[in-house]
């Protein structure tokens, strides 16, 4: 028997209807989710591997213009000259990140440093490290503090969760009292022990591409070009240590060194665990490295990228074993690495 819909009453879901197209939502929002987060992880990675390819090729078109590739680092004063090496008389604290800004169509910032007086200064320094050093000029008023404050979007991974400016103060870690420096995720692959010997990079029978004071050409690079790392990433939070800075070098800021004494990528706690770090015990945050200040590491999932000196970028899993990192890592070692996953 037909029945008439009275007058003014309209058809609407009941309450089950309605709780079961919540359910089916929530679950395609749930199934969605992880597929964007890919997309834009994808993305990221991309935009940073560009970077990387786009500081290695100036790099390169440095090395046209002056003969070789810029130093890693100039005159330190944080390095330890009672360890062997002698320290500088003259400390700069230069990065050598600074030189390639020409080259990263950023000549206008280029301008405003000072390169013939130091880029930062170490205030809360050892004794034990270059005290027969002096810094030249003031970095709080010659400019090169100010300007290495500047946030650099091509040295900063998409990826990356810590803000460029923060983590750079005080006497350890800042330019100069006053002032913060602004982070990088990318610098040149050098020793961890420019920290432990000044003019490491002089003395060592087996080198890095870069360290303090380097002067490498192409023909140094006698593992060739194209197996030896020239460029890594790492992560703007280290807990032993701060963040590297693009524009200046101070406390351990060495550079980018996977073939370090804890060798590895993406460890977000030392392997060989020091006991008083473990008191209270330690909990490890992924995007903090953990381990010794030179580590490589990245917001990526699986590895990070690192530019070869021949140009190109690659992607190096972090289950790499530590013996291929430290022959990547080496310049002149004998010992090639030429293919690797």
């Amino acid at each position: 028997m037909y029945q008439r819909t009275a007058p003014g009453f309209r058809p609407a879901f009941t309450l089950i209807e309605l709780l079961v197209v919540i359910a089916i939502i929530a679950i395609l929002i749930g199934l969605l989710l992880p597929a964007v987060q890919k997309v834009r992880e994808a993305a990221a990675r991309s935009k940073c591997q560009n970077n990387v390819k786009q500081i290695v090729l100036a790099l390169h078109n440095y090395d046209s213009t002056y003969g070789s590739f810029p130093y890693g680092g100039k005159s330190y004063q944080w390095c330890n000259s009672l360890a062997g090496g002698a320290g500088d008389s003259q400390v700069y604290n230069h990065n050598g990140l600074v030189l390639l800004l020409p080259y990263l169509e950023q000549s206008t910032l280029y301008q405003k440093f000072n390169l013939t007086q130091a880029s930062a200064m170490t205030t809360n320094a050892l004794a034990s490290w270059n005290r027969n050093g002096t810094v030249v000029g003031n970095p709080g008023t010659n400019g090169n503090a100010a300007a290495a404050s500047t946030e650099v979007s091509i040295f900063r991974c998409p990826s990356e969760m810590t803000p460029s400016i923060g983590r750079l103060v005080g006497g350890h870690y800042g330019p100069a009292p006053g002032f913060q420096g602004a982070a990088t995720n990318y610098d040149f692959i050098a020793s961890d022990t420019d920290f432990s010997v000044c003019n490491n990079w002089k003395t060592s029978p087996v080198k890095r591409m870069f360290g303090e004071n380097s002067t490498t050409r192409g023909t140094d690079v006698k593992d060739g070009l194209s197996n030896t790392l020239a460029l890594g990433e790492t992560t703007m939070w280290h807990v032993n240590g701060a963040a590297f800075a693009w524009g200046y070098r101070t406390w351990v800021m060495t550079g980018v060194d996977p073939g370090t004494s804890d060798p590895g990528i993406n460890l977000w706690h030392l392997p060989n665990v020091t006991p008083a770090w473990q008191n209270p015990p330690y909990i490890p945050v992924v995007g903090r490295i953990r381990t010794w200040w030179a580590a490589a590491g990245s917001m990526h999932t699986g590895g990070s990228l690192f530019g070869f000196g021949d140009g190109s970028v690659k992607f190096l899993r972090e289950n790499t074993d530590a013996t291929t990192l430290e022959r990547l890592s080496s310049m002149d070692d004998g010992q090639v690495i030429s293919s690797f996953d």
